[in-house]
Order: structure tokens, then sequence, then C-alpha cells
């Protein structure tokens, strides 16, 4: 690929790069989805989810190539390992008819491809071109799953050196964007797909197995014997509502006779505790009254003794009275 001029920073290079791997991405989920709705062949089906787990590995890493021109590189070489796996006899083995589907759908890939290249301002020359179709050739994907070698480790370090790609306008360009944001990006937007994927494929797994195939024949013959006895399923239900109603009487029966219980015990406890009160109320009563009879007595004594004191004092006043008024006449009759 050619550059005039530097026409994109590293961070727009890494953006587009990551975008086309994503773009790569849809495209290979859409044509696994259109292989799977073409065909009832369990062994296609097996081999799409294949597909669909190994490519995301594949794109993750070659979308982040600590070079993005690598990377656009590296996605350009995958898709033509994979377009050779699906035009050979191993993908015809894997997908059957359905493989011409992937073919076309790759095509398509190829144009969007040139589309981002010459969106950066590059473009990839013939030269270039045929070194990254014989690099492809000679490192095959030739079974599924597969994993790839990178092409970024073997031939983009040529290209960038014999001045045939954007590698050569950009070669001296420092990193500008975490990777690592990406990866995380990448591997949110894959995860829940791949833990379907992997779900979907131990299904397929699972359900191939002799175990399975008895456990549908006796699951089969259970619901031959529950459509033929409905008479009995009525049966067993009856007796099990009648069992549930049953228990629930004998519940509520047991919590009344429980609740009479507490509440006899509880009235004896109130009245119990009341005799009590009353005793103790009575007790005090005459207590009371006890004291206030003692009271009165003594207030009555005391005021006898009062009126005693009274009464003496009282008549030595009238003796003293007289006893001067006998002296007081006789001294007048000695005067006289």
């Amino acid at each position: 690929m050619e550059r005039s001029q530097l026409e994109s920073s590293t961070s727009e290079l890494r953006s587009l790069a990551v975008e086309m791997g994503r773009e790569s991405m849809r495209q290979i989920e859409i044509v696994a989805d259109s292989m799977d709705a073409g065909t009832e062949s369990l062994k296609v089906h097996r081999n799409t989810l294949y597909l669909r787990l190994s490519s995301v590995t594949a794109i993750t890493e070659a979308s982040l190539q600590p070079d993005p021109v690598h990377a656009m590189l590296d996605l350009y070489a995958f898709r033509l390992q994979l377009a050779n796996f699906v035009s050979s006899p191993a993908g015809y083995e894997a997908f059957g008819d359905q493989s011409a589907i992937a073919q076309r759908a790759l095509e398509r890939n190829a144009a969007r491809w040139e589309a981002v290249a010459q969106s950066t301002g590059g473009r990839l020359t013939d030269s270039g071109r045929a070194q990254i179709t014989s690099w492809a050739q000679s490192h095959p994907i030739d079974r599924l799953p597969f994993t790839r070698t990178s092409l970024a480790s073997a031939l983009a370090a040529t290209l960038r050196e014999q001045d045939l790609s954007i590698g050569a306008a950009v070669g001296g360009m420092q990193e500008s964007i975490d990777r690592l944001e990406y990866r995380i990006s990448l591997l949110n937007e894959n995860a829940l797909k791949q833990a379907a994927w992997l779900a979907q494929l131990a299904a397929l797994d699972v359900g191939a197995s002799p175990d399975v195939a008895e456990l549908r024949g006796t699951l089969h013959s259970t619901r031959d014997l529950i459509e033929d006895t409905p008479d009995l399923v009525a049966h067993e239900r009856a007796a099990v509502l009648s069992e549930v109603d049953r228990q629930r009487r004998e519940t509520l029966v047991a919590l009344t006779s429980e609740f009479d219980r507490q509440r006899v015990a509880l009235m004896a406890a109130v009245a119990s505790e009341r005799a009590i009160v009353m005793k103790e109320l009575d007790l005090l009563r005459v207590q009371v009254m006890a004291d206030a009879d003692s009271l009165r007595v003594r207030l009555v004594e005391d005021e006898i003794r009062v009126v005693d004191h009274l009464m003496l004092r009282l008549a030595e006043l009238v003796a003293l009275l007289l006893l001067v008024v006998g002296l007081g006449w006789r001294l007048l009759r000695r005067r006289a």
C-alpha cells in the first residue's frame, strides 16, 4: 500500500483497524447464521459454531497488533486464509453446499477492506497483494476449529522495508491509543456470544450421545403413558388436593386448640393475679382502718388530758381567788 502523504494519525488508524475487525466478525456471524438457516445438518451447525468461536480470537488478535498498519494487513490476510478454506475441499466437507454463502460474503468483505484502505489515502500494490496472497496460501486454515499464524511477524516487516504499504508512511508514529481499552471492549462485546456458542456446541455434543438418545426414548414413553392415562393423572391430582385440604384442616384445628389453651391459661393467670391484688388491697384497707382507729383513740385521750389539765388549773385559780377574797374580807372587818 502507498501513501502520498500522512493523512491518518495512529489513533485514527487504530480505530479503523478495530472497526474493520468488528465488521469482519459481524459478517462472519451473518454468514454462519445463514448457513445454519439453510440446512438441518448437525455437522454444519457444529462447524458454524467452531467458525464463530475461532474467528473471535483470530480477529481480535489481528485487530490489536501493536502497529495498526500491521493490523489492517493481518485482517486482509485472515480474509484470504478464510476464503481459501471455504473454497477448498476441507471447507466443502465442513459446510457442504452452504460454503458458497461464505465465499460470497468474504468477497464483500474484501471490497469493504479496500474501501477502508482508500479512506486512509492508501492502496495495496500488486506486488504487496501478491506477497500477502502467497503468504496466505503457505499458511492455510485447513480445519475447524482453527488457530492461525499472524501475518505481522512474518510479512508486515518485509512490506514496510520495501515501502509496499502504508507502514512506510506511518512507520515512525508512536502508539497513541492504549490497546488494552480496545481489547476489553472487544471482550465485553463477544463474551456473552462466546458463552452462548459454547453452550450450543455442548448441547449438540450432548444431543449426539447414546445416553441422550436413550433418555429421549424414555421421555417419549413417559409422555405416551401420561397421554394415555388422563384418569390416573386426575385421580392423583384429586388425591393430592384432598391430602392438602386434610392437612390444612388439621393445622387449623391444632392452631385453634392451641389458641384456646393459651387463652384459658392467660385468663387463669389474670384471675389469679387479680385475686392476689384484691387480697393485698383488703389487707391494706384493714391496716389503714386500724391505724385510723388507733389515731382516733389517741386523739380522744389527748383531748381528755387537756380538759383535765384545764379544769385543774381553773380550780386552782378559783381557790386562789376565794382565798384572796376571804383575806380581803377579814382585813376589811378588822379595820372596821
